[in-house]
């Protein structure tokens, strides 16, 4: 278990649980757009961080890996592409933010079609 300081580990879920209340709770779609910019941006979002310390332990494993050259190193090998899947999670995140984050355009009501009756006038001609 992670002891973070100063209960910063604390805070950490209670901003997560926070995130998940807010996406329960939105009523509107920018509403979700904004916790799914919360989760994916591009520098500060939680799922690049995440990513950017999956792939510092992966370089790490990888430099203890050959140093201990009797360990296994497939799962230390697939950090590699975790990393890359949760760089490509981020970006399907980012669409659905974007699509979310669309203004939502009503289709224009239809006016009734001109009749196509000729006036009697002009059908007596």
């Amino acid at each position: 278990m992670l002891v973070a300081p100063d209960g910063e580990r604390e805070a950490a879920l209670r901003y997560l649980a926070g995130l998940a209340e807010r996406a329960a709770a939105a009523t509107t779609s920018s509403e979700v757009a904004e916790v799914l910019t919360e989760i994916a941006a591009p520098v500060h979002g939680l799922l690049p961080l995440a990513r950017e310390v999956v792939v510092r332990v992966w370089i790490a494993a990888s430099d203890f890996q050959e140093a201990a050259p009797a360990v296994e190193a497939d799962p230390i090998a697939r950090l590699g592409s975790t990393a890359s899947s949760m760089s490509e999670a981020a970006h399907a995140i980012l669409r659905a933010r974007n699509h979310a984050a669309r203004p939502i355009q009503r289709p224009a009501t239809a006016s009734p079609p001109p009749s196509r009756a000729q006036p009697a006038e002009s059908r007596r001609r």
